[in-house]
């Protein structure tokens, strides 16, 4: 009969058990290949010389028929319990080693001599998921042999050499406390989520990030005629403020280098337009350097005249005296009672001034204007000018109070 047994080490049984009879007698001679403590470790020399004794012993004691009959029988009961002998200590044992898996029968009692049985040799960084001393009999499922890896990680702002135990990518940043996303970020190196010893990886951290920019509008001038002030000056009305625009984005960054960004949201606020009042009122600058406003303006011949006789004297045509600042006029341009600021338009003579229309005269007509003086000498020196008369805006002023 062959029975056939894995071995491992130099342990190794591969012949046959021979049966054979000499003069009623029988020997086993096991041809073995191996060391001879396997021999005797099986206790096959035992199990030979209890047979023999039994033999001769049969022999001795009862006839062929029935030695024939005992000797089978014996024959029997000591070939199962040789069989038995040979198989009871051996042990299937599954190792995981250097991406490999070994299953392997062996007689080894504990998980360091069934790694040494594999022909694996563990380093002295090694880590095996059992106790070395741990039995055999105590394994369940798969001895792993895990060999240390250095990898090389290249992150944003960093480079580290680290060591794992674990070939997967994942688990060997989480044991060296590499923050990485599986969920949203990327390794470069390690597509298929698998390291090895040697490696080198990059992690892409990808983050989002929400933005708010504001941009400015800038507000308008706008200008508006106003009546009330003068030619050329200006009043601001409204102070401008400029409006602003509001956005809101989602950015999408990798290693915090922005590669996109969305709108989410723009909330505008308009601007509020400066408001100009521009003077539309015409002036003139009187005899004191100060602005007046006027109504119409007339360039005008003017000549002088004073109270003598032939001129009625102190009468005018609006009943009230002549005095300084009263002027004669053509009614049919200006109205009696019109109140005026005469200017002269010859540079070094001063202005006749703030006046008012109470005469007329039989040569006064259209652009003529006469102006009252208190002596005929001061009306020679006058003589005949040019001068632009302006009508008052304001009606109600003492013209002779404004006289210097």
């Amino acid at each position: 009969m062959l029975h056939e047994i894995p071995q491992s080490g130099t342990q190794k049984l591969t012949r046959f058990i021979f049966l054979y009879y000499n003069d009623f007698a029988v020997k086993f001679e096991f041809i073995l290949y191996g060391s001879e403590q396997f021999v005797n470790e099986n206790k096959i020399g035992a199990i030979c010389i209890n047979i023999r004794t039994q033999i001769k012993q049969i022999k001795r004691s009862f006839g062929f028929v029935k030695y024939m009959v005992l000797l089978f029988g014996v024959l029997a009961v000591s070939l199962c319990a040789a069989v038995a002998l040979f198989t009871k200590d051996f042990r299937t044992v599954t190792i995981s080693a250097d991406g490999k898996l070994y299953e392997i029968t062996t007689r080894a009692d504990t998980v360091a001599e069934a790694v040494e049985a594999a022909g694996i040799v563990l380093g002295a960084e090694d880590k095996v998921n059992y106790d070395l001393s741990c039995s055999v009999d105590e394994v369940v499922g798969i001895v792993t042999v895990s060999r240390p890896l250095t990898l090389t990680v290249n992150l944003a702002n960093d480079r580290r050499i680290i060591t794992t135990y674990s070939d997967n990518v994942s688990d060997a940043l989480a044991e060296n406390d590499i923050p990485f996303d599986e969920s949203k970020d990327i390794i470069l190196g390690a597509e298929d989520g698998a390291v090895c010893d040697g490696d080198e990886i990059t992690i892409v951290i990808k983050s989002t990030k929400t933005v708010e920019e504001q941009e400015e509008i800038p507000f308008d001038t706008v200008y508006v005629e106003d009546n009330t002030l003068y030619e050329g000056d200006t009043e601001v009305v409204t102070a401008g403020k400029n409006g602003v625009v509001t956005r809101t984005y989602t950015v999408k960054l990798e290693d915090g280098v922005e590669i996109s960004r969305e709108l989410v949201s723009e909330v505008r606020t308009e601007p509020v337009n400066r408001v100009v009042a521009k003077g539309t009122k015409v002036y003139f600058t009187n005899s004191r350097g100060l602005n007046d406003s006027f109504t119409q303006q007339y360039e005008m011949r003017a000549t002088a005249y004073a109270p003598t006789p032939e001129n009625h004297g102190y009468a005018t045509a609006s009943g009230n005296r002549a005095r300084d600042g009263v002027v004669a006029v053509d009614p049919d341009v200006i109205p009696l009672g019109t109140k005026l600021y005469v200017k002269s338009n010859v540079a070094g003579i001063p202005d006749y001034g703030y006046c008012i229309a109470w005469d007329v005269g039989g040569s006064i007509k259209d652009m003529r204007i006469d102006l009252f003086m208190e002596s005929e000498y001061a009306c020679y020196q006058f003589g005949s000018r040019s001068v632009t008369v302006y009508v008052l805006e304001d009606q109600s002023i003492d013209v002779f109070s404004l006289r210097g």
